[in-house]
């Protein structure tokens, strides 16, 4: 047995993809690209799979990953070279290395993610003014979000249903990109994870409901760009051997 750890974009028209769709594309193309994986037990067998985090319908990424568990070690670059003939256009694995028995699971070691966020702004801004947005922001010690609370199936609630979280810890960074004339483009480094995940979308509405900046909200475009996992206070890629040893 040995594990295949890959990298992957979605793009185009595969952005309006779901995860649960995304799950199928790849299990049809391992049958067809003869991918020698390991599959489940039981009466309905499926390909041994785990992606890292699940990808909002409508945002395009440059850093996917997945790993696939084969019952032969495999080659990487044959192994990408099967896999792309017979992906759909949109997708396509950028790189693939066996990696050690003994990492641990995708989804239990990412920690953050970065994107870049395009935004239309409703008046002329300058490089100044976004930056002292960005930054009066980021001086905050809470920033509060209200979230409906889930209810387990056959229990009331006896409260609103509503409650209220700080997402300032899970905002590592924002930075100005560029700025052309109505388009801002900033650059994002958020929680991601199991242990706590935001939104960029989010971090939007927030900048404009505290801050003075103005931006046509429904028009903001995000790309994730990499997921990052947090060794030592140092961020590496799940690639990256030393990550395979936490």
């Amino acid at each position: 047995m040995a594990i295949m750890r890959s990298r992957f974009y979605k793009k185009d028209e595969m952005v309006f993809v779901s995860h649960l769709d995304l799950i199928r594309i790849f299990e049809r193309a391992i049958r067809r690209a003869n991918i020698p994986v390991a599959y489940t037990q039981g009466f309905n067998p499926h390909p041994i799979m785990a992606f890292a985090t699940a990808l909002g319908v409508g945002v395009a990424s440059e850093g996917e990953y997945i790993d696939i568990q084969l019952t032969d070690n495999m080659n990487g670059e044959l192994f990408m070279d099967k896999l792309n003939d017979v992906l759909p256009e949109g997708l396509k694995i950028i790189e693939s290395r066996i990696i050690a028995d003994k990492a641990k699971s995708l989804m239990s070691i990412i920690c953050s993610s970065t994107y870049l966020v395009k935004l239309k702004a409703k008046e002329l801004l300058n490089e100044a003014d976004i930056k002292q947005c960005i930054e009066n922001l980021l001086d905050r010690e809470e920033i509060i979000e209200v979230k409906q609370k889930r209810q387990r199936r056959g229990r009331r609630s006896s409260d609103s249903g509503f409650k209220q979280i700080n997402i300032r810890p899970l905002i590592k960074n924002i930075e100005l990109v560029s700025l052309d004339k109505y388009e801002v483009l900033l650059k994002m480094h958020l929680a991601a994870g199991s242990r706590g995940n935001l939104k960029p979308e989010t971090v939007v509405q927030k900048l404009c409901e505290l801050t003075d900046l103005s931006i046509e909200q429904y028009e903001t475009r995000v790309k994730r760009l990499d997921l990052f996992i947090d060794k030592d206070n140092e961020f590496l890629t799940p690639l990256d051997e030393d990550a395979w040893n936490i």
